[in-house]
Order: structure tokens, then C-alpha cells, then sequence
């Protein structure tokens, strides 16, 4: 039998990014952790057992819990990785949050969905090192297609602005080398780790992998007295100016001020290392989808992004 999507290493790929999509919130059963991947809900347990040990077992980036659920590798994955974001370092192997490299990612785009086949017009990457916000890439992008009114409306990325800019192709290296190695940030990660990763495949890029942290559920985990995650609101109550609202280079970067605060106060409540920070956000994740899973499921972003 051959399965949806396993075709050829391209519908691999998609199945592993699905696979990591689904799993960033937290472990999942064999049988939920299909539904995400293949969209065969309601598969019996031994069979939905069978497919997913055939698919993700061998795995570096998957592991098993101690009750059967399917979880992410995520520090051994990193540690060993050479020159990766939990790399060697003086503080052996598990350094502390704030001395991990991270890339802070923002994209602009022609709407809401990477599958529908919406583009990235404009992408920011800004470092942040060992606490220090670096140096920021921002490029605008050719869509290859149209850019609907309301999200002119919103970016103020015309036509006229993007005509004459690169491809993602011709981009695609520098983004990649600046993402290599590092934790990938976004405020609501899954937006634009999705964007990113759909536009390097296309351009034949390389598979990215790596660790992903999204500031809207860090904000969440530390800051439960606020009412709001937005990023106008984390910039109001941290005190962080956006230069540009709804631009990629100043939102990325007012979200790599907000990360070094947020992680900062990860340490300050005792989540100071990567593995203490992904069991705090496993934990409030757990508890939040407990609470919602009798509730008919809404839309696909984060309201609070």
C-alpha cells in the first residue's frame, strides 16, 4: 500500500515538517499525530500504531514518551548537532537560554496561507547572541503574483515595490546560512516557519530543521496576568519600540528585544536552561488543550499574533 504523500523524498519532507508542526505543541498519540500528517482521522489504534512506527521511528528528530506518544527530539537533537544553536559550549551540555544562538524570523505576505499558495514579499532574520540583538537581514520579495488590497493596506508593500526585487530563489542561500545553526523565533512560529520552510523547498533549498520557539506561547507560559499576547501589547508592557509595524524588519526586531525580556524572565522563575524551558511550555500547552478539546476547532493562526 502506498500511503498519501510518500511518493517521492519531496512528500517525505512535507510529512517530517507536518509531523514537526503538529508535535510543537506537544506529544501526541499515534492515532492524533496522523490525523495532522496524512488526514486520516480516526484511524484504529493498531493500525495508526503501525503506520506512524513505519514513518517516524527511525527519525532523528522523533521520539517516544514513556506512555507510547509521539514527542520531539528536540535537545538531543540539538546537542549533538555540530556548530548548532545547543552546541559546544563552556557550560557543557545543556548551556543556559540565554547563551544559545537564535534567528529571529518575520515575513510579510500575500495572505494567510503557505499551502494556498501564498508568498513571502518581504522576510526578516535578525540574530540574537547570547542575549545581543545583532545585525538584522531584511529583504523585499517578488511574489511571482498579486498583492491583494487589504494586505497593501496593511504592509504598504505595493506592486510597484516588490516588481524589481529578488525571488525567494535568489535569496533563498543567504536565508538559510542565517538560519543554520540557530533557534528559529517567530512571534506565532508556526505563520512563518511554514512561509520559510514551503519557499526554501520550492527554491530546492535545502530541508530546514532545528529548533523552533514561538514568543506568543513563551508570553504565555510567563506572563499569564496578561489579558493580550499581540506583539503591540508584549512591546507596550515591555516597553519596546516598533519602528515599523507590519513590516518584517521592525516587527523581527522589536520580537528579538521582546525574546531577550521574555528569557530573561524564563530564568528569573527557574526555566533556565532549554530542556526546563520546552517541559514549562509542554505543561501549559498540555493544560490548554485539555481545556479547549470539547470546543469546535476556529481558525488556523493565533489570534494573539
Amino acid at each position: 500500500m502506498t500511503l498519501p504523500g510518500l511518493r517521492d523524498r519531496n512528500s517525505d519532507t512535507l510529512l517530517i515538517t507536518r509531523a514537526r508542526d503538529a508535535l510543537a505543541g506537544g506529544p501526541l498519540p499515534s492515532a492524533q499525530l496522523l490525523g495532522h500528517v496524512l488526514s486520516l482521522p480516526g484511524a484504529p489504534v493498531r493500525v495508526a500504531e503501525r503506520i506512524a512506527d513505519s514513518l517516524f521511528s527511525r527519525h532523528t528528530d522523533f521520539a517516544r514518551t514513556e506512555s507510547g506518544e509521539w514527542t520531539l527530539r528536540r535537545v538531543d537533537r540539538a546537542v549533538v548537532r555540530e556548530g548548532g544553536a545547543l552546541g559546544s559550549a563552556p557550560w557543557g551540555d545543556v548551556p543556559p537560554v540565554r547563551a544559545l544562538r537564535y534567528a529571529v524570523v518575520d515575513v510579510e505576505t500575500t495572505g494567510t496561507g503557505a499551502r494556498l499558495g501564498h508568498r513571502i514579499t518581504e522576510i526578516a532574520v535578525v540574530p540574537v547572541d547570547a542575549g545581543v540583538v545583532g545585525e538584522p537581514f531584511v529583504t523585499l520579495v517578488n511574489p511571482q503574483r498579486s498583492i491583494p488590497p487589504q494586505i497593501v493596506a496593511l504592509t504598504r508593500i505595493t506592486w510597484e515595490m516588490v516588481r524589481v526585487a529578488p525571488q525567494f530563489s535568489q535569496v533563498t542561500q543567504d536565508v538559510v546560512e542565517r538560519l543554520r545553526g540557530r533557534v528559529f523565533v517567530a512571534h506565532n512560529a508556526t505563520f512563518d516557519w511554514r512561509f520559510v520552510t514551503t519557499e526554501v523547498e520550492r527554491a530546492g533549498g535545502p530541508p530546514l530543521d532545528g529548533d523552533r520557539l514561538c514568543t506568543v506561547r513563551l508570553a504565555r507560559a510567563l506572563l499569564p496576568q496578561l489579558r493580550r499576547r499581540s506583539l503591540d501589547a508584549l512591546a507596550h508592557y515591555f516597553d519596546v519600540e516598533i519602528t515599523e509595524r507590519h513590516r518584517a524588519g521592525g516587527d523581527a526586531v522589536a520580537t528579538a528585544k521582546i525574546l531577550c525580556r521574555l528569557l530573561a524572565l524564563a530564568e528569573e522563575q527557574g526555566h533556565d536552561t532549554w530542556p526546563a524551558l520546552s517541559a514549562r511550555l509542554d505543561r501549559r500547552t498540555a493544560r490548554a488543550r485539555r481545556k479547549r478539546s470539547a470546543l469546535p476547532r476556529s481558525v488556523d493562526f493565533d489570534p494573539d499574533s
